[in-house]
């Protein structure tokens, strides 16, 4: 796959290295569409109770994909150079780093989640139900994290497809366990909110052992002779990328959580369909998503091989894809929306909580899809802080303020658009920056300079 990735039609590359994501990607988010309609099943107080928890395992798994994002910026960049012990070595400190990050998180969280949750405005008769979820997501935060790093390393030496196929039969495992352990059956009791966590975990544990077997028999899960000092290197090299790209992606339910205390005020009803919204959105980025699990690896082989005109091309063969395909996407929400609200819930105000966010937050998906896109080169540059910078603009110079004026001018509905809004018009300047660098190699902002020719090998 590397000479592949390095010589062959970008857009070819493209398609072979994105069209195996769509469809792990895809499961993976089906999973937790199957978790939303069995947690509806429970009633209006456990689907908020998911809602303010949503922000929550999203920061985290923000956080695994920020490190994933470091540990695959220097394995591919030392296999675009030809270097694959050094590629093996950095899988390996990776998985340790992980591991290490993952049983931190999980005790943090245990210990602090009541008064984390009441902070971001849940009301103590809801915290039962919070810590039920909580109680099982947060040790399952470990296998998440040792996951979701694992599939980095795998996806930064070309290989998309084990992690996607493991992912599939993750969702229809999930699939399976919902019901079963959220309504119990038999033997197996009934588990409410926290049944869905625990299928969760389960799942993930079974993608992780499959791929940590593979991994080990292509020679990546071997120390190939590093002692402590190597580790640390290593891990001091992943750190300082990692440290930006995990605030990049941690930034994005951070965002959320705001825009969820916004909500929160307007009731049980709003916060229960915003978490519905929320849940759907996935769905109408996933390619986007795709596109920045499987960029990194494009853009870090071609630099590591002084190839860099390939990565503007990807660039902007990726910006008019997404073009055309987050256009499509906000017409079918426009016309589905009553539908799929009508599939989760069965109470009117969660209802319409639902429709307007499916018909107003998607018009910024493409903003949105155009500026992940550029994060996540610009992190397999090896220039975190540029993403990091440029992440930060988004969402709390354009996004939240926009939330915040569309919320104060009309209400609920505002909130959305207003959001919505400023994802775009970032994203149309990200776009036309973007094309400046590529003629000229340089762009001057009013309060920064980039120029390519600045990006060490």
């Amino acid at each position: 796959m590397r000479e592949a990735i390095l010589t062959a039609p970008v857009d070819k590359v493209l398609y072979q290295l994105t069209r195996p994501m769509v469809i792990g990607i895809m499961a993976v988010f089906f999973f937790q569409l199957v978790d939303t309609y069995f947690i509806s099943l429970l009633g209006t107080k456990s689907l908020a109770a998911v809602g303010f928890a949503l922000p929550v395992t999203m920061l985290v798994m923000n956080l695994s994909i920020g490190l994933g994002i470091a540990a695959s910026a220097v394995i591919a960049r030392a296999f675009g150079a030809g270097d694959e012990l050094q590629a093996k070595q950095a899988a390996m400190a990776a998985l340790l780093l992980s591991l290490v990050l993952g049983l931190i998180i999980s005790v943090v969280g245990l210990l602090i989640n009541d008064p984390l949750f009441r902070l971001l405005g849940a009301r103590e008769e809801l915290l039962p139900e919070v810590w039920n979820f909580m109680l099982f997501w947060w040790p399952g935060s470990i296998v998440m994290l040792l996951m979701m790093v694992q599939n980095s390393s795998m996806r930064a030496i070309g290989n998309t497809k084990l992690p996607s196929q493991m992912m599939l039969v993750s969702a229809i495992l999930n699939a399976a366990l919902d019901p079963l352990l959220i309504f119990g059956w038999g033997p197996v009791p009934a588990m409410g909110v926290g049944g869905a966590a625990l299928a969760s975990a389960l799942c993930w544990l079974l993608v992780l052992a499959v791929i940590m077997t593979r991994q080990r028999r292509s020679g990546f899960l071997s120390s190939h002779g590093m002692g402590w000092d190597d580790i640390k290197q290593l891990w001091q090299r992943m750190m300082t990328l990692g440290i930006p790209a995990m605030a990049t992606n941690m930034m994005v339910p951070v965002a959320g959580a705001v825009l969820l205390m916004m909500v929160a005020p307007l009731g049980e009803a709003a916060v229960a369909g915003f978490g519905v919204g929320m849940r759907l959105e996935p769905f109408a980025i996933l390619v986007i998503l795709a596109l920045t699990s499987t960029l990194p690896t494009f853009v870090a082989q071609n630099h590591g091989a002084q190839q860099d005109d390939r990565i503007f091309s990807a660039l902007l063969i990726s910006f008019r894809f997404l073009l055309i395909l987050q256009g499509a996407i906000v017409v079918f929400f426009w016309l589905a929306a009553d539908l799929l609200a009508g599939l989760f819930s069965a109470d009117s105000q969660v209802q319409q909580t639902i429709i307007a966010f499916l018909h107003w937050l998607p018009i910024g998906y493409l903003g949105m899809g155009i500026v992940l896109c550029v994060n996540s080169a610009l992190n397999s540059l090896h220039k975190p802080v540029h993403s990091m910078m440029l992440n930060a603009v988004r969402l709390f110079v354009f996004y939240v303020p926009g939330a915040f004026i569309g919320g104060w001018l009309a209400g609920y509905s505002g909130l959305l658009l207003g959001a919505a809004l400023g994802n775009l018009i970032l994203g149309l300047l990200v776009w036309y920056w973007v094309k400046q660098v590529a003629r000229h190699g340089e762009v001057n902002l009013i309060v920064a300079h980039f120029s390519f020719d600045s990006i060490k090998r």
